[in-house]
């Protein structure tokens, strides 16, 4: 559900069945940084210091998981060479150690100089057949319209079985991820609700859900820059041929090589919708 107006200044406020359980923590934090190589760069700089270094986070308190992620000039429909972390952070004061306290990030900094850092809220997670817990899907109940309500997206098929193909794939570290950066329209709000927004984020939640019981897809977070009104689509897949079949491709999906994953608190990552 997307939830209720309350019935002041139009506002929507979430409906009990998604409010979350008591005592349970759901903020996560994601961010990105994209460090832009020469085109004769030798990636195998980078691959020998993620074997090198790349476990220096896998036990880091607050970290859900960082992937250390790759684009090879003319791998993967790549442009250029690039070395473009992504990470999942369940505490935010651990990602501020990380970026300025001395925590990691300083050893970019001396190798590369500073890299903007692109960075938001999550808004859901799901996990995929190649993840050891298997599949969490995002979807929940549609809610239903109403006056000043945002209208219900269609609903998913709830838990629809996954295909043998899907239940056979075997749990492994992810080696590939896609993302796709999705601009939000200046002004959704073509009947005057001012809740279009919220109906668009609600449609790209259910999109992220159905790739709950998608064959390959490890996990899956949909993340909110509310400063450039920005959707990112982020998806660790198992291998380079799961990522290919990313829906997109052609039109700005961007696709990478995980060299390792550092996933000390992964399993403790909330699942589903987190808004």
């Amino acid at each position: 559900m997307i939830g209720e107006d309350d019935g002041s200044h139009g506002t929507v406020r979430p409906s009990s069945s998604d409010q979350q359980r008591p005592g349970e923590d759901a903020d996560v934090y994601a961010m990105q940084y994209e460090i832009t190589l020469p085109a004769d760069y030798d990636m195998g700089i980078i691959r020998r210091r993620v074997a090198d270094t790349g476990h220096a986070l896998d036990d880091r308190a607050g970290l859900g998981l960082k992937a250390y992620a790759i684009r090879e000039r003319g791998v993967a429909g790549a442009a250029v060479n690039q070395y473009a972390p992504f990470y999942l952070w369940r505490d935010a004061g651990a990602m501020g150690r990380f970026l300025a306290g001395g925590g990691g990030f300083d050893r970019i900094i001396r190798s590369f100089g500073r890299p903007a850092v692109a960075h938001g809220t999550v808004l859901a997670v799901v996990t995929g057949p190649a993840h050891p817990a298997g599949p969490a899907s995002a979807a929940v109940p549609a809610r239903s319209e109403s006056a000043g309500a945002a209208p219900a997206s269609p609903p998913l098929p709830a838990s629809a079985p996954s295909t043998a193909a899907a239940a056979s794939t075997a749990a492994a570290a992810p080696t590939a991820a896609s993302r796709r950066v999705t601009v939000l329209p200046a002004d959704p709000d073509a009947d005057g609700s001012g809740l279009g927004l919220a109906t668009r984020v609600a449609r790209e939640t259910d999109a992220l859900a159905a790739l709950a019981h998608r064959a390959g897809v490890h996990t899956a977070a949909l993340t909110l820059d509310p400063r450039r009104w920005e959707l990112t689509r982020f998806v660790l897949w198992a291998d380079a041929t799961a990522a290919a079949g990313d829906a997109g491709d052609a039109g700005g999906t961007q696709r990478y090589q995980v060299l390792h994953v550092s996933a000390p608190g992964a399993a403790a990552l909330p699942s589903g919708r987190l808004w």
